[in-house]
């Protein structure tokens, strides 16, 4: 009996054991079940985030730009898009992320894409491929994404017609948690302009419309908060090298409040752009409201690249991101996720280096004179002044320089400075300045502060020359100086030169224009030919690499007689004749 009972024991403590063991299983399963709802509810995309319609993002941009300028903006587009799906998860059963196969395709297209652009020559051949590029990208979109951005669009077209006011994005969000409103009430103001005046009137408009001088400081900040989510839709950013160029030499900005400033012009005028513009928009209009501002860096969870930004009060930070809170909007609504964050709180991404994104913005102060390399050129009597923080920086003499080469056959070029610099002079035919000045050709030397170039030419035409220097800690300035090289006394004229003769179907012509007064414009007719197709059925156009290109043409069965003709700026007209046919 006494044995029967103590096995009974045994057999009820083991019944226990298994009964808390299934307890604690099913309640790790729940703890599981419950973590990834959480992370799968707040996670962001990781995939990229593409315009709604690329081929109306990509072409706008690329209008009233030169083919080395086009050629880069479509550069940087795929560059970004590349990096984008190095970093993309791979997951077949995930939608948020693609499989190994499909990343190891996507990636040799864009890279395909990347080679195509550094073959082209002329802009018909750029426009084609920009449109090849958003066609392909538009092909990227994946079902999440587009429903997501459609959500946005549609809730931006909504708030859009509310006309923009502080009342009306109130009444459709829900109102920020937390003190961030006594912070910010009880913060000290500074209020700045950026000094770019198409920007400042810009941000003036924008505040002029949601805020008014009785609103609080937090009222003010979540006016301009919620007018940036609600106008803006994103489309992928990028920056123009040129263009930040100007802003420092023209308007004296460090490099980084450079940047910021185009973003957020070129955000205000088309209301598109990525999280860098979203940042630099609500960045620059909370500093004219008198906030301490910046924009600061970060890497996602994901490993992709962010901006955010942060604003210092009474010695604390507290972190802003519109584009987070646009990517987030519930119904149209903003839930505020993102306004006013402290260094505590979760974020889905890290810092990169707050104090350097700090310490490079310099809250659109100019910089010192001293930051700069000065050059002065004077020729044919005319004195031209540049100045340059940067590398590359080109400027382009606004006249044309008119030089008798028949009693002037040496011209002088004056250059002084305020820095020693190296210097390369070269002869071109175009104001093009991309070249790698180490292994360019042209006449080298060094200038202390002043010195001499002399340019000889012996017969007339249109030419640049173009002056490059450089200092010793790499500021470059480029002179482009259109010099037109003629003898008053001669008559206007134009000769075939050559050109390329190795296609049968067509011929390349180049021509060279003599004693003309400015640029030459270029056409032809063939008035002469035995080919059945007739005259009229040849082509006479321009050319992507030389001036002109017969074709339509059949060389090895006939001959084609060719007119070009030429007229100048002044209405000065030459003609010259070539004869298009195979000799053996």
């Amino acid at each position: 009996m006494k044995k029967t009972k103590k096995m009974q024991n045994v057999s009820d403590i083991k019944k226990r054991k298994y009964i808390c063991i299934g307890l604690i299983i099913i309640l790790v399963i729940l703890v599981a079940i419950i973590c990834l709802y959480y992370f799968l509810s707040n996670r962001e995309l990781k995939v990229a985030s593409f315009p709604e319609n690329t081929n109306e993002s990509i072409e706008p941009v690329l209008e009233d730009k030169t083919l080395d300028e086009q050629k880069s903006i479509l550069l940087e587009i795929l560059d970004e898009q590349i990096n984008t799906y190095n970093n993309i998860c791979l997951d077949s059963a995930n939608t948020e992320c693609i499989t190994a196969e499909e990343k190891t395709a996507i990636l040799a297209n864009l890279t395909e894409l990347k080679e195509k652009i550094e073959t082209l020559e002329t802009t018909e051949e750029i426009s084609t491929v920009s449109k090849e590029i958003s066609d392909y990208l538009d092909t990227l979109k994946t079902e999440e994404v587009v429903e997501e951005q459609e959500e946005s669009s549609s809730s931006t077209s909504s708030a859009s017609d509310k006309n923009n006011s502080s009342s009306s994005s109130s009444s459709s969000s829900t109102a920020p948690a937390g003190n961030i409103e006594s912070i910010l009430n009880n913060a000290k103001l500074n209020p700045i302009k950026t000094g770019y005046p198409a920007l400042d009137n810009q941000v003036a408009s924008v505040l002029n419309s949601v805020t008014n001088d009785s609103m609080s400081t937090y009222a003010k900040v979540k006016a301009v908060y919620d007018w940036v989510i609600n106008n803006m839709s994103y489309q992928l950013g990028f920056v123009i090298g040129e263009e930040i160029d100007n802003l420092i030499n023209q308007y004296g900005f460090y490099e980084k409040d450079a940047i910021q400033v185009f973003l957020a012009n070129n955000s205000f005028s088309t209301l598109k752009g990525s999280c860098d513009n979203f940042s630099a928009m609500f960045m620059i209009l909370t500093r004219r409201i008198g906030l301490d501002s910046y924009v600061v860096s970060a890497i996602n969870n994901d490993g992709g690249g962010h901006t955010t930004v942060n604003i210092k009060i009474n010695g604390k930070w507290y972190n802003f991101d519109p584009e987070r809170e646009y990517r987030s909007l519930k119904n149209g609504k903003i839930m505020y996720y993102a306004f006013g964050e402290d260094d505590n709180d979760s974020k889905p991404y890290k810092y990169m280096n707050r104090s350097s994104d700090v310490a490079a913005f310099h809250a659109f102060q100019k910089q010192p004179e001293s930051n700069y390399l000065k050059a002065t050129i004077t020729i044919a009597g005319k004195s031209y002044t540049a100045k340059t923080a940067v590398s590359g920086y080109k400027y382009v003499i606004p006249d044309t320089i008119e030089i008798d080469y028949a009693t002037n056959p040496t011209t002088y070029i004056n250059i002084a400075t305020n820095n020693k610099v190296d210097y390369i002079h070269k002869k071109s035919d175009s104001p093009a300045t991309n070249y790698v000045w180490e292994t360019v050709s042209g006449d080298r030397g060094t200038i202390n502060t002043s010195g001499t170039i002399s340019i000889t030419q012996k017969w007339g035409s249109l030419r640049y020359e173009i002056i490059h220097l450089e200092d010793d800690l790499g500021r470059e300035l480029n002179f482009v100086v259109r010099v037109n090289y003629r003898d008053p006394s001669k008559q206007f004229t134009i000769e075939h030169q050559g050109g390329d003769i190795s296609y049968t179907d067509y011929v390349d012509l180049a021509i060279t224009t003599r004693d003309s007064v400015g640029e030459v414009t270029l056409s032809g007719k063939v008035i002469e030919t035995n080919d059945p197709k007739g005259a009229s059925a040849i082509v006479v156009g321009e050319s992507p690499f030389y001036d002109l290109r017969v074709s339509n043409l059949d060389r090895t069965k006939y001959y084609y007689v060719v007119e070009i003709t030429g007229v100048d700026e002044a209405g000065n007209v030459a003609t010259d004749t070539v004869r298009i046919e195979v000799k053996f």
